[in-house]
């Protein structure tokens, strides 16, 4: 109707679930809130309770045109996928009927409270009729030109309105503030919500600690906002920050370039090793080979290299020189050979 409004909170651009949506989309917040004011005014106009019946989360991104926008509103609970369409989370906290009149009388109440203060600053205290006229037609006024702030949030209600975290939930609560989550009362009663266990969102923050630096408080706070028994919690997070992806590519890299060094270091040394054996067999065992006479020095080579193949080709043309003249020193060092007492 003419003059309706929803409510929207004056710093809904920082909000980290709207940071969060934009980060994951490739969108600029500003345009993210454009798109959450569009989806919340239609759904003040058609709907009574955030219920969508028959409504998809395809027909929505084509609605708002933004491709995956419904899915990234799920991911941070301001959006659920039920059987019969759409649902908005606590709508009727922020939205509805209800809930202005709650708005309304809350704002009209401090500002009556304001003018009688004023007035009694002034020397003059007005009656009641005078301060409820008064108000009457600024909440008028304002009612028809400027929207309230506060946004149909799922995520960020006020924090007094939630009562303390009681037992295990406390020391989750404790938690998420040594890890700098904002506002983790709400991101606690999104999970209880949902059926949630404080070792269910322990399990979660155990997934964080796994891979530190892979995401922001932000993203700890959306995750444990959809925590569930049965989402695993290793799934539900958003994609990795890109210098928690560089840091892995570098390590990763780092640890290549280690085993090829720790593999050549062991290449090197069999290599001398090698070197090594070849200079004892050929100190030990040269003057013996050299010493053979043309047939023992073919029934040698017989034995060792065989009959066919590129050694015996060699022996054939160069006779007991280079590789060959090794492979034989090695025989004859491995089994002993009769020449040595010669």
């Amino acid at each position: 109707m003419a003059g309706d409004w929803i409510k929207i909170k004056t710093d809904l651009a920082t909000d980290p679930a709207v940071i969060g949506i934009a980060s994951r989309l490739g969108l600029e917040e500003d345009l993210v809130v454009g798109k959450l004011c569009r989806l919340w005014a239609w759904a003040n106009t058609h709907t009574e309770n955030g219920h969508a019946g028959s409504v998809t989360p395809d027909w929505l991104d084509k609605f708002l045109g933004v491709t995956a926008f419904a899915e990234a509103l799920s991911d941070v609970g301001w959006l659920e996928v039920v059987d019969d369409g759409l649902e908005i989370p606590r709508f009727d906290r922020h939205n509805g009927k209800s809930a202005k009149t709650r708005a309304t009388a809350r704002e009209r109440k401090r500002r009556e409270r304001e003018v009688s203060r004023n007035r009694r600053d002034n020397g003059h205290a007005p009656g009641v009729t005078e301060t409820g006229h008064v108000f009457d037609r600024e909440e008028k006024r304002r009612e028809l030109n400027h929207p309230p702030p506060n946004p149909p949030d799922a995520i960020v209600a006020a924090q007094a309105d939630s009562p303390p975290c009681p037992g295990a939930w406390a020391g989750v609560e404790g938690a998420l503030i040594q890890l700098g989550v904002f506002a983790p009362r709400q991101a606690i009663e999104g999970a209880r919500d949902g059926g949630a266990t404080p070792e269910d969102v322990r399990a979660v923050l155990e997934v964080y600690q796994s891979q530190p630096g892979a995401w922001g408080p932000g993203a700890i706070r959306n995750r444990v906002l959809i925590c569930r028994p049965a989402l695993d919690p290793a799934e539900g997070w958003p994609a990795t920050s890109p210098d928690y992806d560089r840091q892995r590519q570098a390590d990763s890299e780092g640890e290549k370039r280690k085993e090829r060094q720790a593999e050549q270091a062991r290449e090197d040394a069999r290599r001398a090793e090698a070197k090594r054996a070849a200079v004892q067999q050929e100190q030990a065992w040269g003057p013996v080979l050299d010493q053979l006479k043309p047939d023992e020095l073919d029934q040698l080579a017989d034995s060792v290299l065989g009959q066919t193949g590129p050694a015996v080709t060699h022996y054939r043309r160069r006779g007991a020189t280079g590789m060959v003249r090794g492979l034989l020193l090695a025989a004859m060092a491995g089994h002993g050979y009769e020449g040595a007492e010669a």
